[in-house]
């Protein structure tokens, strides 16, 4: 029996409602609505279910928002999607082949809207995983931001890195480690002046240049497996 999918759908709000609706219809392409729970911070009409946190935006509520997604699913694995990348409904064809780590889609191309320039390197998005693993590592890492917190201390996000289970330094959340996909066709991570992360466009911009392996850079009309890509971005402008 394969095991059921579900996918927790995640925004700030503060995102342009063009590309926010792009992203929610192409999302449900490739997973019906009736297994999405999104969570926001204003109600949004999107998902079997959609939770709302009034709480302001940052890292920790994120993290707090992805953690109420998931013990809100009822599936047995769980996507983590973003409100501003194009997922392929091929990245949802993918079965974690365990249950103990954690997966990531590399098959990923940012475009920047201004101009349709398309990048690829080496990165881990995409989240895929056992649900109860995802959930017990949300647990543990808002468990471990709100002691910081509650000592008066600053919180390190950089240490403890964005996403699970992708360094080894001593601040890691737990000691699970993250694997490598690549679906058949990729995801679009769509660049505009309103992402959470920063956006590099050169080698030069990293200051490790491990950090950008796989270094490709093309345009959205080239894209494999994405008709129309182009006038989709240019749309957002």
């Amino acid at each position: 029996m394969k095991p059921t999918k579900g996918a927790v759908w995640y925004t700030d709000n503060q995102l342009d409602e063009r590309i926010m609706l792009a992203c929610q219809q192409q999302l449900l392409k490739g997973i019906e609505e009736e297994y999405i729970v999104s969570v926001s911070l204003k109600p949004v009409n999107f998902g079997r279910k959609n939770i709302v946190l009034p709480l302001e935006r940052g890292w920790h509520t994120m993290f707090k928002q992805i953690l109420a997604g998931l013990e809100a699913l009822d599936t047995d694995i769980a996507f983590l999607t973003d409100h501003d990348v194009l997922y392929h409904p091929t990245h949802f064809d993918f079965i974690p082949p365990t249950n103990n780590n954690y997966f990531y889609n590399q098959n990923i191309w940012r475009v920047r809207i201004e101009d349709g320039f398309a990048l690829y390197y080496n990165c881990y998005t995409g989240c895929c995983a056992n649900r109860e693993l995802l959930v017990k590592h949300y647990k543990e890492r808002i468990r471990q931001i709100e002691q910081t917190l509650a000592k008066g201390e600053r919180v390190h996000y950089s240490k403890t890195g964005l996403e699970a289970g992708t360094h080894n330094r001593p601040e890691r959340i737990d000691d699970i480690k993250a694997k490598i996909w690549r679906s058949q066709f990729p995801n679009i991570d769509i660049r505009h002046k309103g992402n959470n992360t920063g956006s590099r466009w050169t080698k030069e911009e990293f200051r490790s240049q491990r950090s950008c392996e796989g270094w490709k850079e093309s345009t959205a009309d080239k894209i494999p497996g994405w008709d129309n890509l182009k006038e989709r971005v240019e749309a957002f402008k």
